[in-house]
Parts: structure tokens; C-alpha cells; sequence
């Protein structure tokens, strides 16, 4: 890559490919299904090299000499190849272990038709696409036979294939903008829509004039569309445009975006992360535009839409260290250029092949509205970095903004991204089958990411602005009805502490605006030698969570509060029946010499109580105790009385 700034919005990736470019020996293909080129050498006598973005993929074989090669490529699971050298008939190579085996071939099945291509629907199923009509096989590579499946006749100009969706696009009629739909699933052919691409100028006589480079077929959200650029300029703005078709089995496709170019000239059209790059030759820059950015200015049922930012030109891309930035750029935009969906760029002369990638950090920069700019990242998929970064420096910049709507932008920033949290909630709780998800930031990112700098003792806090974020937070969480991880309570309940609001605390668990749960009652408990009303606090939640009074006294000894735990036994329990051992045990490892006295000096007076001995009995294990206390307060101390130092 070039060292250029970080400015530029699209860039080509730098993994990328390189091959042997395009010459009189060489003849390059693509196959967009498996975004695989293939480097055919003298027709392949002289060796195939496959290559792709996945080193995996790679492949070197050799064929037989035959003829030129006019189209290749491989089934899905890479065991068949198939090979187009004559206008009707296509070879078939069987692979073993990334090597040829053995070869059949099926000629087209229609009298004089010629193959314009063929795409592979399946590992073993084959569509024929021929300028009479379409047939459809069945390949089997074990006993090198074709069945023949299905067929439909009609007269084809061009075709496009969406391998996602499977759907297959025929161009038909005199003036090609009759598109005829077919769907493939599990070796059956389905004829589903056949529609019009409305034209603004008919020729007479009748001539081709919607043409394959002009169309693509992508899927945009998880939705297969098709995107046709068209050269007339519409009554409300200059330039070419493109209208976006949304396809479906149970209706007829309709036009449902409109992007407004305000250009004139050569395209040429990809998709990057469900954003559609327009990429425009003359100017060598490229329009984004994403059809679900707010703001599109809607005439009935479309949605006519600019570009989410100027035009701009892809990154500068160096090919070598010693050529110059301005032979760098000279590249880009080529003429050379073959452009593939999704991502694809191919300069076959040059002999590289890059995936083209979107940089969100400089085009956060060119958004001033922070609004739209997290609903834009919200619908990217490798964003969520970014949305934190830009979250964590609001809050951070906002907690010294003396504004008085700072945390009304800011709850509603909580309230963007908490909604499609919820919504990836019940999506993920739910069997259908969804689309395209958004990007989630949960309660985890938002405490490892955001709300850190809170306890970060290197910034300046005003603890104030910390609880009312933090409210603001919780209370979005709540109203969207998502259950709040105790993490977060923790954080807001620590300010609270911190800053000595102690009335605000009681108020908020008086008013459950904190969701009882045991860890939140732990916490509570705690917090009784700064707040001594936390302890009941915490007893009645737990009393509404019907958590057992075993369990409770667990608890206190959990967190070394042995004699409230005791306490706590004789107001709802048997002290008859505890175990002496048990709270003998937390009390010496609480390291408290006060306690453990307290805590033995009552279990003898249960003794001698029950038994008439300050003794225990071998049974209950307690002889390191004994030891221990006499160690050091001395024999001497035993009970010889009924006081009991644990007060009830």
C-alpha cells in the first residue's frame, strides 16, 4: 500500500492477488460463484493456475490442447471442472486430490444453439444458458454421466447469476429490458417473474439497448436486488441514474430506490458491506450510497437518494516501492479495470486483483450529525470499534459540556443503540431466518469500552454527570424491557458510594429502579460499614427474591460477616442445629481474634445448654478451634456461665 494519509474512504485491500497478466499465451477468466481467476496457459497445455482471495484455493493442473478456452470453472466443492471451447458443447474434468482424473463432456441440446455460458448451481447441478433457451443437468463425476432435467426455450440476449440467492436473470426481447426470473434450489428449476426495465427512449426499428454491463444482480441487506444504470437524466436531477429492484418470488420486482449520480459518463458498480461504490471513470471517483440511510426524499413508492458523502477517489494503491505516487494513481480508475460483485476489482493487464474494502474512520470525519452518522455505522459490520471510540469520546468531551442538553443527546444515543440490541435479542431468541444483522453494542461493550473512563483514576470526574449517565443508560435499557447485568448496577451503585449520595441510592432500590437480583444484594451487603441501612436493604431484597434463609446465611459468611450470619440464625433458624464447625471456620479465617472469640464462646454456651458441658464432642471436628483459641486467650476463658456474647 502507499504511504498516503489515512483520508481515503475506499481502499483496495493489501492482501491482494497477482497472476500472470493477459497476453498472447495467457488468457485470463473469473468465476464470480467461487471468486476464483483462472490463468490459462496455450489453452491449458501449458498449465491452469487457479488463485483467490483464499490461499487454500490455489490449484495448478495441466489439460489437453485443444482449443482456445472460452469459459472455465469450477463446481462448488471443487472436484468438477467445467470447460467451454466450442460454442455448444462444455467438458467436464474430474479432480482428485487438486488433480485431473479423468473427462466427459454434453453438447447443448438445442438444434444449432450456441452456449453463452453456464453457471454450477449446486456441487453436482449445471445450467446451460444458451441463446435459445436454458437447460438444466444433473453431473454426476462417479459414473461420468449428465441428466438432463429440465429445459426452457426462449430466445436469450445476455443472463446474470446471483450465486447467494441462486437466482438466474435472462435478457429477452428485441430490446433486451425484458428480464425473465429463474430460482434453483435442491435440482429443481423454478420460472417465477418476468418483468420490464422501463426505458425512456424505445429506437425504432428495434435495437438492443439495456445491456449486461449496465445491470448487476447483488444481495443488499440480505435481499436479492438488481441495480440498473440508466444514462437519461430524471426531471429532478442531471446525470445518469441507477434504479434499484428489489427481487421476490411472491410479487413482481419493483423499483424501490433510485440513486441520483448527477454524472454523466462510464460506471461501473460494486457492493462494499451493503454500501453500493459507483464508480465513475471520467472523474476517477467513486459515489457511496446506502438505501437505508435516513434522508431520502420519497415520491410515492420510491426513494430517491444522494450520496451519504462527496465523491471521492479510491486510496492510491503502489503496486512497487519504486514507482511514483504519481504512477500509483495513474492506475486507479483504470480503463483496464473489470469490475466483479460484490467487491471485486480485476486489472488483467497489470496482472492484480484486489478486494475493495471501506475505511470508516475518515468518513466519520465528513458526517457532522451524530445522529446520522450511528445510524450509518449501526449497518456496517466490522464498526463496532468505531462506534465506541466516537461513544467514549461524547462522553468523555460531554462530562465537562456545560450545555443544558447534554444528557438528552446523550440518552439518545442510548437509545440508538439499545433498540437494535433489543431487536438482536429477540431476533437471536426467535427460529426465522433473518437478514443482515447490525451492529450490537451491548451492556458488556458499553462497560469495558465506555463507562471505564469512570473508574479510570486518571480523569477528572464529576460523579454527578457519572450517575446521571449511567441512569440514563439503565433507565434505556429498562424501557426497551432488557434485562440490566448486574456489572452495571455495581458501577452505578460504587458513584453513588463514592460521592456519599446515600439518600439518591436508598431511593432508587425504594423504587426498584434497580432490578433485585442476588449478586445486587451481596453488594448491598457489602456496603453496611459505610452505609448501615444497606444491610436491611439487602435482606428485604432478598426476602422478595424468596432466597432461602440457608442460602442468606451462606451469604453473610461468604463475605466474612460471621455474626451477623449468627444473628441472622437466631432470628429465623434453629441454633440448635448449625453446624459449630461451619462458623468456627469462617470466623478464624476472617482473621478477626474478636470474632473468633465471639463466635466460640457462643457455640460453648450451645454446649453446655444442650449437653451441660462447654465441650464438643469428637463428632463435630472442632479441635483445631479449641487449640487455637486457648492458644490465644488461654484455658482459662471457657464459659462457666449462660452469657451469651452473640446478642439476639
Amino acid at each position: 500500500m502507499g504511504d498516503c494519509d489515512d483520508s481515503h474512504v475506499l481502499q483496495l485491500d493489501e492482501q491482494f492477488v497477482t497472476f500472470e497478466a493477459v497476453s498472447r499465451r495467457n488468457a485470463v477468466f473469473f468465476d464470480d460463484a467461487n471468486k476464483q481467476l483462472f490463468i490459462v496457459k496455450s489453452g491449458g497445455f501449458d498449465g491452469v493456475q487457479v488463485k483467490g482471495p483464499h490461499v487454500e484455493n490455489t490449484l495448478n493442473f495441466r489439460l489437453e490442447d485443444k482449443n482456445d478456452v472460452i469459459s472455465i470453472k469450477f463446481s462448488v466443492n471443487f472436484e468438477i471442472l467445467a470447460v467451454q471451447r466450442s460454442q455448444n458443447v462444455v467438458n467436464f474434468v474430474t479432480f482428485k486430490n487438486g488433480a485431473p482424473v479423468s473427462e466427459f463432456s454434453q453438447s447443448s441440446r438445442g438444434k444449432n444453439s450456441k452456449v453463452i455460458g453456464f453457471v454450477w448451481t449446486s456441487a453436482s447441478e449445471i445450467v446451460f444458458i444458451c441463446n435459445s433457451g436454458v437447460e438444466y443437468f444433473h453431473i454426476s463425476s462417479e459414473t461420468q454421466t449428465v441428466k438432463h432435467l429440465k429445459s426452457y426455450s426462449v430466445s436469450i440476449n445476455w443472463f446474470i447469476w446471483q450465486p447467494i440467492s441462486s437466482v438466474l436473470l435472462l435478457s429477452i426481447g428485441n430490446l433486451g429490458n425484458i428480464l425473465q426470473e429463474f430460482h434453483f434450489k435442491a435440482s429443481s428449476m423454478v420460472k417465477v417473474n418476468k418483468f420490464e426495465i422501463l426505458l425512456a427512449n424505445k429506437p425504432s426499428p428495434p435495437k438492443l439497448c439495456l445491456f449486461e454491463r449496465d445491470v448487476a444482480l447483488v444481495s443488499l441487506y440480505g435481499k436479492t436486488c438488481l441495480l440498473v444504470l440508466k444514462h437519461e437524466s430524471l426531471r429532478q436531477s442531471k446525470g445518469a441514474h441507477i434504479a434499484v429492484y428489489t427481487l421476490s418470488k411472491d410479487m413482481p420486482p419493483q423499483v424501490e430506490h433510485v440513486l441520483e449520480l448527477q454524472l454523466t459518463g462510464r460506471f461501473a458498480m460494486n457492493i462494499v458491506d451493503d454500501l453500493i461504490a459507483v464508480h465513475h471513470q471520467t472523474s476517477q471517483t467513486s459515489l457511496l450510497f446506502d438505501v437505508r440511510f435516513p434522508g431520502a426524499r420519497k415520491e410515492g413508492s420510491i426513494c430517491y437518494h444522494s450520496p451519504v458523502i462527496p465523491p471521492y477517489s479510491i486510496k492510491p494503491f503502489k503496486i512497487d516501492e519504486k514507482l511514483s505516487c504519481e504512477l500509483c494513481t495513474h492506475f486507479l480508475d483504470s480503463t483496464n479495470w473489470v469490475v466483479f460483485q460484490p467487491n471485486i476489482i480485476i486489472d488483467a493487464k497489470l496482472g492484480y486483483m484486489w478486494l475493495l474494502q471501506i475505511n470508516l474512520l475518515p468518513l466519520c470525519r465528513m458526517m457532522s450529525n451524530d445522529s446520522l452518522l450511528f445510524d450509518f455505522l449501526l449497518l456496517r459490520s466490522n464498526s463496532k470499534p468505531v462506534i465506541l471510540n466516537i461513544c467514549r469520546d461524547i462522553v468523555g468531551k460531554k462530562m465537562f459540556d456545560g450545555s443544558s442538553n447534554v444528557l438528552g443527546k446523550i440518552a439518545f444515543l442510548f437509545k440508538k443503540l439499545n433498540t437494535l440490541y433489543k431487536e438482536a435479542m429477540t431476533t437471536n431468541n426467535s427460529d426465522g431466518i433473518c437478514t443482515k444483522s447490525c451492529t450490537v453494542v451491548d451492556q458488556t461493550d458499553m462497560l469495558s469500552s465506555i463507562f471505564c473512563i469512570f473508574e479510570e483514576q486518571t480523569t477528572e470526574l464529576n460523579d454527578d454527570f457519572v450517575a446521571a449517565v449511567l441512569f440514563e443508560y439503565i433507565n434505556s435499557l429498562v424501557s426497551l424491557q432488557i434485562a440490566v447485568q448486574y456489572f452495571i448496577y455495581e458501577l452505578l451503585i460504587n458513584v453513588l458510594i463514592r460521592s456519599n449520595r446515600f439518600y439518591q441510592l436508598h431511593q432508587f432500590l425504594q423504587y426498584h429502579v434497580f432490578s433485585d437480583s442476588k449478586p445486587l444484594a451481596c453488594l448491598l451487603l457489602s456496603l453496611h460499614p459505610k452505609y448501615p441501612h444497606a444491610i436491611q436493604l439487602s435482606l428485604d431484597m432478598f426476602k422478595r427474591l424468596s432466597v432461602a434463609h440457608e442460602d442468606i446465611v451462606d451469604i453473610f459468611l461468604s463475605q466474612f460477616e460471621v455474626i451477623r450470619a449468627l444473628r441472622y440464625v437466631q432470628r429465623h433458624g434453629n441454633v440448635d442445629n448449625i453446624s459449630a464447625r461451619k462458623f468456627l471456620e469462617f470466623a478464624l479465617n476472617s482473621g478477626d481474634s474478636r470474632v473468633f472469640y465471639s463466635i466460640f464462646k457462643f457455640f460453648e454456651e450451645r454446649n453446655l445448654r444442650l449437653r451441660g458441658s462447654p465441650s464438643f464432642v469428637r463428632g463435630e471436628h472442632c479441635e483445631m478451634f479449641v487449640e487455637h483459641f486457648q492458644k490465644l486467650f488461654g484455658g482459662e476463658n471457657h464459659t462457666e456461665s449462660n452469657d451469651c456474647p452473640i446478642p439476639s
